[in-house]
């Protein structure tokens, strides 16, 4: 099985992964809410370019179908104590708000431990309901109790600490995490028009798995999985259908890897 690698294709068949052979799954496939990303919209129109373009608008049952054989796909390549983590939001169809839940159907068979609500400071506005300011991250485990957890790696500042009540100033995460945005004035910053910042997949790889193993991101972008994955001393495969992406996921893993920082929970990156 070759590791670190992004294949240029579709994740819809993953053939080049072996049964039980990925320890986690973490992606962000496309949210299919009609939109041509990579151009600047103002008042609906296009006045100018930003990035590279792709279109993110299929038939909804097309969509769904193609989900479903990217999960299917995903079990088979699970190690029996694997897991996925799996980014979506609400959609707005003009009338009303679609919660994204019956994604839920695509994980038959799996075990949901937790549903993160990923909450941030900036985005669209609105003028008539409240301004959007979250998404979703479905955790889900092929084992209802074997799977990695590595809660010590990802606690956090209790800011409420008592030595006479607790054992350490650390405590565990919530399930809303509070993560930024990517802006585009940080250094982590790509042309791809739906990044999401490493802090986010940084915490998600360091609970889930342990050095050495495997992960898959099977809609990589601009390459932000296979970065985290590199700096925390993970392997990583994926899939992406854009030549444009791969290129630029390669270009940030390499420079990453002769750039060695401490991340946010001080291990070396």
């Amino acid at each position: 099985m070759e590791l670190d690698i992004i294949f240029n294709k579709s994740c819809e068949n993953m053939s080049e992964l072996p049964d039980k052979s990925v320890n986690l799954m973490v992606t962000s496939p496309p949210y299919n809410i009609g939109i041509d990303y990579g151009n600047k919209h103002v008042n609906g129109k296009v006045v100018g370019s930003k990035g590279v373009k792709y279109s993110d608008s299929l038939p909804e049952e097309d969509y769904r179908k193609m989900l479903k054989k990217v999960i299917d796909e995903t079990r088979r390549v699970l190690t029996d104590n694997g897991q996925i983590w799996f980014n979506i939001k609400n959609r707005y169809d003009g009338k009303q708000v679609i919660p994204p839940f019956w994604v839920m159907d695509l994980f038959e068979g799996m075990y949901l431990k937790n549903l993160i609500i990923w909450n941030y400071d900036w985005g669209g506005s609105t003028n008539k309901r409240f301004a959007p300011r979250y998404e979703y991250f479905f955790f889900y485990t092929k084992h209802k109790d074997e799977y990695t957890f590595n809660l010590d790696e990802v606690k956090i500042p209790a800011l409420n600490y008592r030595p006479d009540r607790y054992k350490s100033q650390l405590k565990n995460p919530s399930d809303v995490w509070r993560m930024a945005l990517v802006s585009g004035n940080e250094i982590e910053r790509t042309n791809h028009p739906a990044q999401y910042p490493e802090e986010l997949i940084e915490r998600i790889i360091l609970t889930g798995t342990n050095e050495g193993e495997i992960v898959l991101d099977p809609f990589m972008g601009s390459g932000t999985t296979a970065v985290v994955a590199k700096q925390l001393n993970r392997h990583y495969v994926g899939y992406e259908i854009m030549k444009d992406y791969i290129e630029m996921a390669n270009k940030r893993i390499e420079k990453n890897s002769n750039n060695k920082i401490l991340n946010l929970f001080g291990h070396e990156a």
